[in-house]
């Protein structure tokens, strides 16, 4: 018997239950693929980096043969074990990519042996590489992505006089550095190359060490490698696992959807059993009638939605699998993910979806108990009502027909309306919630989290910061002769202006009788106060410094607290004035104030070099100052402020991305529930349109008043997410910013015609345009059914 009413029920409301399996689908498919790459990127890190044989402290430096490091880290009881890579540190001067040299490369790029590796790095098909041909090199990172290689094309590497051109193996998996968050290319080539190119005597000025360092007091090495020259870059191993954060918080985002999905699901499935439920009171009555129980009716619907739920959710973990290896692509090119799909896991997640929909099936249909037979006599109506139905009068309305009966309707069921609104709504938070995370991550709104001052400019000289943070050149020199060459430049081509630049010093700091190496911000051409501070007062002398939240929570000390930093192997004390946020180094890095004597620290990197030109221009002269400066310094790489943030930050991309993924699907998702909706008003309103019919109203009329309703609904919806999209932003992404370094939060970039007209205006468009052609199907209601309840 359940069989057969199944079968009927099934082909008589095919719209209805065909978008309801596609909601059952999404949610499935969303939910397998998401929990799957979730746990493929949080356990397959911890396995990668195992694999990898990573350490427990990672040094880059510029230091030739590294005799000193090493007797350091010999000496240093708390050193385990130590290992070193050989390398030549360089920039993008020294690749040449069909015949052009990448100038635009902003990071260091490092030239290594695959006889000198120490972690053990793997070929895009997870291959240990262990061999390398001659001619043919692996490049970690986005390198090949970046300037559109593929893999058997060409490439060129030049040190000095000597160039060699290598056939690309494809993006070798690196667990160091091989994330997009930190960009740095390594290539890995036979032994015979790299001592080709290490035979030109440029080499020299090349030579550096990658070092691997295991041991029990992490605080201990960061104060011994703070003493020594040409420190590039120092890390732990937690600091490495955070620039994996971006592909964390795409599966995340992706999990997020699939939770609003499945509510959205619920939402509609109980709207959708409250409507079916109505709609049969007839034939519920009628059961109760011959003698049913209210169990056995409540299973009966049950049967029916359990139908539904198990071939929705099987079809959604068969669509779960291309559809998470297809999220998961990005994620399994920079890492080894042993399991990159969980059959189990997924599998599980189709459960899920079924048990939790059933369980809330059941829970809807509660309604059941409260009809009787004598309800199939009364048509379903008690005849009761104690309260006007809407606010709304027809004599005193100043509306025209359709608006009035569209608002009247929306007025008189304020329930059956409000379920349209909300799920709209949340669909509207999501876009707007990601949209102001990426157009934020692309704003100068960001400039203060990288220690910034606003300038008119900024361009990014790899070539030349590589040879200033040389241990053996007067680094301080150095920078004033680039800044001096730059303003030449500048003057020369009739755009003078001044020149300025962040440098970036690793120093130990001492505090209770611990030492710590900490990375200070300076520059002497700024005062402190134009930074951005959380607590505190900017450093006002030379002895006062500003300490990042992370770095003061690491030292245990805050506002007013003295620490000795270790300058030339003496203690200078320097009392804390102040705590900010910062997203450099992923919120490690403090600040000296500009009367500072850096001249016995080691340069470790300098940041873009900042332009402010001299003459007061307009936005559109800026950017044009800006096009200029790329073709005089032969570089992409000059930016305005808020490119120079989204450079540096390397996130906005991708959050716009899943935005564009989740704009797509938010639009899918509002045409089934307008069409959904549409149908069971129309089914539920018959005899109401038929009576429309028989006393004048036209088609296209009853067509434009169901239309107008949902484009109310829309414009509702919008108004509200618009209203709540700063403080939900703030709630959903500021533990991301956190992670980065924003441990205080940030103030949200809003675009407003993006936020408040065009994303709004693309739902109500697309709700208005599926209402309507779904309305149509009122042309086949004839007067005459004005009596027909069947």
């Amino acid at each position: 018997m359940y069989l057969n009413i199944l079968k009927r029920d099934l082909k008589r409301k095919k719209t209805m239950n065909v978008i309801l399996l596609i909601f059952v689908i999404l949610s499935a498919m969303f939910m397998a693929s998401s929990v799957n790459n979730i746990l493929a990127v949080t356990s397959g890190l911890d396995s990668f980096f195992e694999k990898a044989d990573m350490a427990d402290y990672y040094v880059l430096a510029l230091d030739n043969d590294g005799k000193e490091i090493k007797e350091s880290l010999d000496e240093a009881d708390c050193v385990t074990d130590y290992r070193r890579e050989e390398i030549l540190v360089t920039t993008g001067k020294n690749i040449e990519v069909n015949g052009k040299r990448l100038n635009d490369l902003s990071k260091a790029a490092l030239f290594m042996s695959v006889e000198n590796t120490e972690l053990n790095y793997y070929s895009p098909d997870n291959e240990l590489i262990t061999e390398v041909k001659p001619g043919t090199a692996y490049v970690s990172g986005p390198f090949g992505k970046d300037n559109n290689l593929e893999i058997g094309d060409k490439f060129t590497l030049i040190i000095g006089e000597k160039e060699r051109e290598f056939e690309y193996l494809g993006r070798m998996k690196d667990a160091l550095l091989g994330s997009d968050f930190m960009g740095n290319p390594r290539v890995v080539m036979n032994e015979e190359d790299y001592e080709y190119l290490c035979s030109d005597e440029d080499a020299k000025y090349y030579k550096g060490g990658v070092y691997y360092i295991d041991t029990t007091d992490v605080a201990t090495v960061e104060a011994v490698i703070s003493d020594q020259k040409g420190i590039l870059f120092p890390g732990d191993d937690s600091l490495i696992r955070t620039t994996y954060i971006m592909s964390m918080i795409v599966a995340a985002l992706l999990l997020i959807v699939g939770i609003f999905l499945i509510i959205i699901s619920f939402v509609v499935l109980k709207y959708t059993i409250g409507f079916t439920i109505s709609e049969e009171f007839r034939e519920i009555g009628v059961m109760k009638a011959i003698g049913m129980k209210n169990s056995s009716i409540r299973a009966l619907y049950l049967a029916k939605y359990f139908a539904i739920t198990l071939v929705g959710s099987l079809i959604g973990f068969v669509a779960s699998m291309p559809f998470s290896d297809l999220m998961l692509k990005s994620v399994s090119a920079s890492m080894y993910i042993e399991s990159e799909n969980s059959i189990f896991v997924a599998a599980l997640c189709s459960v899920a979806v079924i048990v939790i929909t059933l369980l809330f099936s059941w829970s809807s249909t509660r309604k059941i108990k409260k009809l009787s037979a004598i309800d199939a006599v009364r048509n379903g109506q008690t005849g009761e009502r104690f309260k006007k139905k809407s606010l709304m009068k027809l004599s005193k309305s100043k509306l025209g027909s359709n608006a009035f009966l569209a608002v009247n309707d929306i007025t008189s069921s304020k329930k059956k309306y409000s379920i349209v609104t909300v799920i709209f709504a949340m669909l509207m938070l999501l876009i707007m919630i990601l949209a102001n995370t990426a157009n934020t991550l692309n704003s100068d709104k960001l400039l203060f989290l990288l220690g910034c001052t606003e300038s008119d400019a900024y361009i990014t000289l790899s070539d030349e910061t590589r040879r200033a943070v040389n241990p053996e050149v007067d680094s301080q020199q150095a920078i004033a002769n680039i800044v001096s060459d730059v303003e030449e430049k500048l003057k020369e081509n009739d755009m003078p202006g001044t020149v300025h630049v962040e440098a970036m010093y690793n120093t130990t700091v001492i505090c209770d009788g611990k030492k710590t190496g900490v990375m200070f911000q300076h520059c002497p051409d700024t005062k402190a106060s134009d930074y951005t501070y959380s607590e505190g007062v900017a450093p006002e002398n030379e002895n006062e410094i500003a300490l990042s939240y992370l770095i003061a929570e690491k030292l245990e000390v805050g506002v007013g607290d003295t620490v000795a930093l270790l300058v030339d192997g003496k203690e200078t004390d320097c009392i804390v004035t102040a705590l900010f946020q910062t997203f450099n180094q992923l919120g490690s890095v403090c600040r000296l104030h500009e009367d500072f004597d850096v001249s016995k620290l080691e340069l470790s990197s300098l940041f873009g070099f900042q332009v402010d030109f001299d003459d007061e221009l307009s936005k559109t002269e800026v950017e044009e100052r800006i096009e200029q400066l790329k073709e005089i310094f032969d570089t992409k790489q000059v930016f305005n402020g808020s490119d120079f943030v989204k450079d540096c930050t390397g996130a906005a991309d991708t959050i716009r991305s899943v935005k564009n993924l989740v704009l797509l699907i938010t639009l899918i998702i509002v045409v089934l529930i307008a069409v959904l909706m549409e149908r069971s008003f129309i089914s539920a309103e018959k005899s109401e349109i038929a009576l429309m019919k028989a006393i004048g109203f036209s088609n296209k009329s009853i067509i434009w008043h169901h239309t107008l309703r949902f484009a109310i609904v829309a414009f509702i919806a919008s108004a509200i997410a618009a209203i709540l999209c700063m403080p939900l932003t703030k709630l959903a992404m500021d533990p991301v910013m956190g992670v980065m370094g924003a441990v205080g939060g940030v103030g949200y970039e809003i675009v407003p015609f993006e936020i408040f007209l065009l994303y709004p205006a693309i739902v109500v468009v697309v709700t208005i345009i599926a209402a309507f052609f779904t309305s149509i199907y009122t042309n086949t209601i004839k007067s005459s059914d004005a009596s027909n309840i069947e």
